[in-house]
């Protein structure tokens, strides 16, 4: 297959879009100019038989000049019927072209006339009928003309036969339900009639000349055909294709006039196709043995070698789809290897493919998608649909899981994979080089290495964070941002687009303040169930491979997580999501402080955690540090898994210890998470501060409503959905929760309505909470 390589440049520009490895960075960009040539648009071929002049790719060209050889000079004169038969889209109609033109260029004095019949264009059985000989006394009578032979003896033979297959044709049409030709009677499927005989013959000038039957008028046909001396090829293409009483009806026809004196029939069909048309519509139990007493010989249509399907299939490509890395071309040669192996059976099947190529092509390599899943999914859906739906179900759920929405249950599980063997076939699933052909292209699939009593493959693995960003960096199939492109030709909803990549970039290089805004912009658009497209930005930047950050886009991009996530939050309705936008930011740090060399971390840190807006999602991290380096709690982690160094650690402690001391309990309150507020300043080691705070809000019954109502806590139930709770071990690190819950008890029997009635709110949330 000659693909092309090219050293363009790659499709992912270093300041604009999200990259990964080395191979996926060297990429080519799809061409944006010429298909075929600069500019053009790829005609979508059709499923129509080869014209003439047309490239004969399976070498039909040979088969149809010795079949012409033959009917040239070896078929009998008395009339013959030829039967072509091959399956659906093997080539018949290709090859009877071809067949047509080799006796076009025959001699003057051997060349043929050629009578194209189609009766699926007759509207109904008596025009059926007529059609035939109607065409054929046209023919006959420009048989002088075409061979250039203006003898008046020439002449005279070619009218008289003419005029004899006329009356034929109306006689033919006046026979109404059944007719009898040559003694066997023609019984159409209508009701009732009469056996006709004695029909009238009638002259071009519409005068009445004798009584004749048909069978003594096709007697005279046969005289004045051979006396004529004239072959004619009547060909009769897709007769399988034809209801079963129009096949009945069309075979009867072409068996009562067979005979017919250098007239052959050539008819087109599937045989098993025909024959089981052929037993419903005559209701008999053996269709070829009908089919014997018709056809006199029969020519099977050869079948193209499978290679040679592949290789019109990749010559025919390769100006599709313009030049290909190294890399790209290896992985294409492989899906025409294995895949089109599979489905490129018939030349039909290699023409719809190209043509699904053709026509979807245009459209996406705009966005410079992976050409060899294109061609992949092309090739299935064509050649087997109920894996293309497999595929559709299967990489849309990959797609939804990678962002947590959703999750796939083990039966569900098992029951995909049942599916894919039953849609590949298990036959085809046992050869380890599909299996592992598979897993390259479906995410999550994971192939058998080696023969056993396992199942050939497992669905829905884990997909590692780098090989995911990598397909999203190709564009490929297995990308959760662009598989819909595949299939729908858009883009999934909940995707950023390069629009929206390129834009983050930019504002990431003109600083944290364009950066956060972008990413407010971006939180503010929905993507999946409860997933904002910031979001998904996260999950793609933690597995963007980080030799794609700069020290400046890492302090820019902390900088702006600092400012307006608690903003994001705070514009966001309360979810019961395990995983929040808070922790797919945190999961970003670590990577990005990687990215700082020490001068620039110590002062990054300082203004993140010194100056930082968003003090509840820094407060996160301060706590995530805390527990993380054994400073609080036993929940140590690996020195591996910690973002701070104990020094930095200690300086952050100090920052916020400092900011929290200006708090007041209003703006505390005022926080979407005020109870990590607390408990942050008091692990980070000053457990007095917010006591303090806490207590002297609390010297009034005002206050002490305030400062309660702060620490209760919004949980969810199947009965009663969200409700508030107060918990004892929210409470009792700051205030004394007995006490607390007596001076409730006294304000509920006051006499000031307001604060008796949320003093009773907040006992029942306190009774609620033993609950929980």
């Amino acid at each position: 297959m000659a693909l092309k390589q090219t050293d363009r440049k790659p499709p992912v520009a270093e300041s604009h879009r999200v990259a990964v490895d080395e191979r996926a960075r060297r990429m080519p960009s799809r061409p944006k100019g010429a298909i075929m040539t600069e500019g053009a648009i790829p005609e979508v071929r059709g499923e129509r038989a080869l014209r003439e002049g047309e490239l004969d790719r399976l070498g039909f060209g040979e088969v149809a000049g010795r079949i012409a050889d033959a009917i040239t000079d070896r078929a009998s004169s008395d009339g013959l019927v030829i039967g072509l038969d091959g399956e659906w889209g093997s080539g018949k109609s290709s090859l009877l072209t071809l067949i047509e033109g080799e006796l076009g260029r025959r001699s003057e004095e051997d060349r043929p006339t050629i009578i194209n019949f189609r009766p699926w264009l007759v509207g109904n059985r008596d025009a059926l009928l007529t059609s035939l000989f109607s065409e054929l006394a046209e023919k006959i009578a420009k048989v002088n003309v075409a061979r250039g032979d203006a003898t008046a003896e020439t002449k005279l033979k070619a009218k008289r036969a003419a005029k004899t297959v006329r009356a034929f044709a109306r006689a033919l049409g006046r026979a109404g339900d059944f007719v009898e030709v040559a003694g066997e009677l023609w019984a159409p499927a209508k009701h009732g009639g009469r056996l006709l005989k004695g029909i009238r013959s009638w002259t071009e000038k519409g005068k009445e000349d004798e009584t004749t039957d048909l069978a003594a008028l096709k007697e005279r046909i046969k005289v004045d055909l051979k006396e004529l001396g004239h072959r004619f090829i009547v060909t009769v293409d897709d007769v399988d294709r034809l209801e079963p009483a129009e096949v009945i009806e069309v075979l009867r026809l072409v068996r009562s006039v067979a005979d017919f004196p250098n007239v052959i029939y050539i008819l087109c069909y599937d045989v098993d196709r025909l024959a089981e048309a052929i037993e419903n519509g005559a209701d008999i139990e053996e269709g070829e043995r009908f089919l014997e007493k018709i056809v006199q010989l029969t020519v099977m249509v050869p079948k193209p070698e499978p290679f040679e399907l592949r290789q019109w299939f990749a010559d025919d490509l390769a100006p599709l789809i313009g030049p290909l890395s190294d890399d790209a071309e290896e992985r294409l040669k492989m899906v025409i290897d294995q895949e089109g192996g599979n489905q490129l059976r018939t030349p039909r099947s290699v023409v719809r493919t190209l043509d699904s190529i053709r026509f979807f092509w245009p459209a996406m390599r705009a966005e410079q998608i992976d050409v060899a899943d294109l061609v992949w999914l092309q090739l299935v859906k064509d050649g087997a649909p109920a894996l293309y739906r497999w595929a559709e179900t299967y990489v849309a759920s990959v797609a939804a899981t990678s962002f947590g929405t959703a999750t796939v249950t083990e039966t569900t599980i098992a029951s995909r994979e049942k599916g894919l063997v039953e849609v590949v076939g298990e036959g085809l699933l046992d050869d380890i080089m599909y299996r592992n052909f598979l897993s390259e292209i479906l995410p999550g699939l994971e192939a058998r290495l080696a023969d056993g009593d396992e199942p050939p493959v497992r669905i829905h693995r884990d997909v590692d964070a780098h090989i995911r960003q990598s397909a999203i960096a190709a564009r490929r199939l297995a990308s959760p941002d662009h598989y819909r492109m595949y299939f729908g030709l858009i883009g999934p909803s909940h995707a950023v687009t390069q629009q929206g990549f390129d834009l983050f970039w930019t504002a990431v290089d003109d600083g944290p303040e364009a950066a956060a805004s972008v990413l407010l912009d971006l939180h503010g658009q929905q993507a999946l169930g409860n997933l904002r497209k910031s979001d998904v930005l996260f999950e793609r930047l933690r597995g963007m491979d980080e030799i794609m950050w700069t020290p400046a886009r890492a302090r820019s991009v902390l900088l702006a997580l600092g400012q307006m996530m608690d903003e994001a939050e705070r514009r966001t309705p309360r979810d019961r999501n395990i995983s929040t936008g808070f922790d797919r930011a945190e999961r970003l740090v670590p990577i990005l402080l990687r990215q700082l060399d020490l001068s620039e971390r110590g002062a990054t840190i300082d203004a993140l955690f010194g100056k930082g807006d968003a003090l509840g999602w820094l407060t996160t991290l301060l706590r995530r540090e805390t527990f993380a380096q054994g400073r609080y709690g036993d929940r140590k982690r690996a020195n591996s898994e910690w973002y701070l160094t104990p020094e930095e650690l200690d300086r952050v402690s100090e920052m916020m210890i400092a900011r929290y001391k200006t708090l007041s309990l209003d703006i505390l309150a005022s926080y979407r998470r005020p109870i990590s507020m607390l408990f942050a300043w008091s692990q980070a080691g000053d457990p007095e501060g917010p006591r303090s705070l806490l207590a002297e809000a609390a010297a009034t019954d005002a206050g002490l409503i305030k400062v309660l109502d702060t620490l209760t806590s919004g949980i969810e139930s199947s009965d009663r959905g969200r409700h508030t709770v107060l918990k004892k071990e929210n409470v009792e690190p700051f205030l004394d929760f007995a006490g607390a819950r007596e001076r409730l008890e006294a304000i509920a029997k006051g006499d000031d309505t307001e604060l008796a009635t949320a003093a009773n709110r907040l006992i029942g949330a306190a009774d609620d909470a033993k609950y929980w």
